[in-house]
C-alpha cells in the first residue's frame, strides 16, 4: 500500500496531466525525445565499428568479411602456382625495383597465415607492378624445415628471394638459444634488422616490411605509390625528413583525447551552445518571429534539455565516425604496430644503427622512439591497405592485445570498387613514373 501522501501526489499529477501535455514546452520535449530516439537507433545500427563510440559492438566487429574474400583469392592464386602440372607463367622482379618487400615468417603452433599473406600481396598485381617489386622472404626458424611452406613449389615460382639466416655458427647458436628461451624481444629485433639489411642490398628506393599474418587489399601497391608521390611533393625541403609510410593502423588509438579542442573543452562547448541557443531564442521572440509563441518554459526546454541531449549524441558517435582519415596523413602519435611500413632508403641505415644498439625490446616502440629522437615525420595511408588477421599472436601475446591490432573498417571494402580504383591508378602519371613506365 502506498502512503496517503504519495497517493495524493499521484492523483494530482494524473489530474493535471492533460494540462501539462497541452503546454508547448511539453510538445517540444516529446517531439525532441522522439527524434533523439530515432537518431540513437540509427547510430546503434550504423556507427558500431568505431571502438571509441558509445555504440561500439565488439560481438561482430572482429568478423571477417572482405578479408575472407581476399583470402579465397589468395589461396586460389597460391594453389595455381603450387601445382605440379603446368603452373601459370609468372613475371617476377625486373631490373632495379621501385620497392623491396621483406617478410619475416615463422612456424606457428596453430593457424598459418603466411600463404594467404603472400597470396593477397601478389594476387591482382599488374605485370608492371610485379616487375617493380623485389620480394624477399626470411624463414626465421633456425631450422627452416619446420615451416610448412619451406621448399614449397610456389615459393620459388613467386618469390624473388627465399632463404633462412646467412650468419656465422656463433650467431646461429645464439639465435637458437633465443628461440629455445622464447626471447622474442631480442630475436624479433634481430629479424627486423636482418630484413632491413636485405632490402638495402636490393638497392630499391623504398623498403616495405610486412608481417606474415596479414591480408592485403586489391590495389594496395598503386595506392602506396600514389601516397609516396604525395609525400615526395610535400617533402621537397630537406628540413622535412620522414621515416615511414604506415599501411596499417588501428582506430583504437584514434578516439577523443585531450589534444582535441572539442574534447578538452567539452563543458565549455556545452555551456556555450546552451547559452547561445537561449539568447538567440529570446531575441527572436522579441522580433519578427514572435508568431512562434515561444514562451519562456519552451525556450528553457530547448536550450537546457534538447541542445545538450543532441550535442551528447555527437560525442557518443565517436571521433573516427565523425572525422575519418583520408589519404596521406601525418601520424606522429598513436601509430601502432609494424604490420606494414614503407621506409625511404635514406632513412633505413639510421634505423638499423639505432635498433642494433638497443638489441632488445618491442620493435614498434623502438621505431617510434627513434623517430621522436631524430625528429622524423611519420605518415599513414588512410584507409589502411591491409588487415591484421593473426588474432593468435606468434609471440604469446594475450588475445586482447592482438584483437586491439585491428583495422575496424577494412572488412567493409567493396571488391568491385577496389578493382576499379586499381585500374584507374595504373593510368595515373605519378604512379607510372614510380613504376618506371
Amino acid at each position: 500500500m502506498l502512503p496517503s501522501s504519495l497517493k495524493k501526489a499521484a492523483q494530482q499529477i494524473l489530474t493535471h496531466l492533460p494540462y501539462y501535455l497541452q503546454l508547448r514546452a511539453s510538445k517540444i520535449f516529446i517531439l525532441s525525445l522522439f527524434v533523439w530516439l530515432l537518431i540513437f537507433y540509427y547510430c546503434r545500427i550504423s556507427l558500431w565499428r568505431d571502438p571509441h563510440s558509445a555504440f561500439f559492438q565488439d560481438r561482430h566487429v572482429y568478423e571477417l568479411d572482405y578479408s575472407l574474400h581476399r583470402e579465397r583469392e589468395a589461396w586460389h592464386f597460391i594453389s595455381q602456382h603450387n601445382s605440379a602440372i603446368d603452373p601459370p607463367d609468372y613475371v617476377k622482379s625486373g631490373g632495379t625495383p621501385t620497392a623491396c618487400i621483406a617478410m619475416v615468417t615463422v612456424r606457428r603452433d596453430s593457424d598459418q597465415y603466411f600463404e594467404a599473406s603472400v597470396g593477397s600481396m601478389l594476387e591482382g598485381l599488374d605485370e608492371r607492378e610485379r616487375q617493380a617489386l623485389y620480394l624477399s622472404i626470411l624463414f626465421a626458424d633456425t631450422d627452416p624445415r619446420v615451416h610448412p611452406s619451406w621448399d614449397q613449389k610456389w615459393v620459388g615460382r613467386l618469390v624473388d628471394s627465399a632463404d633462412t639466416y646467412n650468419v656465422s655458427e656463433e650467431q646461429l647458436q645464439h639465435l637458437q638459444d633465443l628461440e629455445r628461451d622464447k626471447n622474442f624481444y631480442e630475436k624479433g629485433v634481430f629479424d627486423y634488422i636482418y630484413a632491413l639489411r636485405t632490402c638495402q642490398e636490393a638497392n630499391a628506393p623504398y623498403t616495405i616490411i610486412f608481417e606474415d599474418d596479414i591480408i592485403l587489399a586489391t590495389g594496395w601497391f598503386t595506392k602506396t605509390l600514389k601516397a609516396l608521390s604525395d609525400i615526395l611533393q610535400r617533402n621537397q625541403q630537406p628540413e622535412n625528413p620522414w621515416l615511414y609510410l604506415r599501411l596499417f593502423y588501428t582506430e583504437t588509438s584514434l578516439g577523443w583525447s585531450d589534444s582535441d579542442m572539442a574534447y578538452s573543452n567539452m563543458p565549455l562547448i556545452f555551456g556555450l551552445l546552451m547559452l547561445s541557443t537561449f539568447s538567440s531564442l529570446i531575441m527572436l521572440r522579441r522580433t519578427r518571429f514572435e508568431r512562434l509563441h515561444l514562451d519562456t518554459l519552451s525556450i528553457v526546454v530547448i536550450s537546457m534539455v534538447c541542445v545538450p541531449a543532441f550535442t551528447a549524441l555527437v560525442y557518443m558517435a565517436g571521433k573516427y565516425n565523425l572525422m575519418p582519415l583520408q589519404g596521406v596523413v601525418e601520424m606522429n602519435e598513436f601509430g601502432c604496430c609494424t604490420q606494414g611500413l614503407v621506409f625511404p632508403r635514406e632513412s633505413v641505415d639510421g634505423l638499423i644503427e639505432f635498433l642494433a644498439a638497443r638489441v632488445h625490446g618491442q620493435t614498434d616502440s623502438m621505431i617510434e622512439e627513434y623517430a621522436d629522437q631524430s625528429q622524423l615525420i611519420r605518415y599513414a595511408l588512410a584507409p589502411p591497405q591491409l588487415q591484421h588477421v593473426g588474432l593468435k599472436s606468434s609471440r604469446n601475446n594475450l588475445d586482447i592485445n592482438t584483437q586491439s591490432t585491428w583495422a575496424f573498417w577494412f572488412e567493409t571494402n567493396d571488391p568491385a570498387r577496389l578493382r576499379r580504383d586499381h585500374a584507374a591508378l595504373l593510368e595515373d602519371d605519378e604512379v607510372k613514373r614510380l613504376l618506371n613506365i
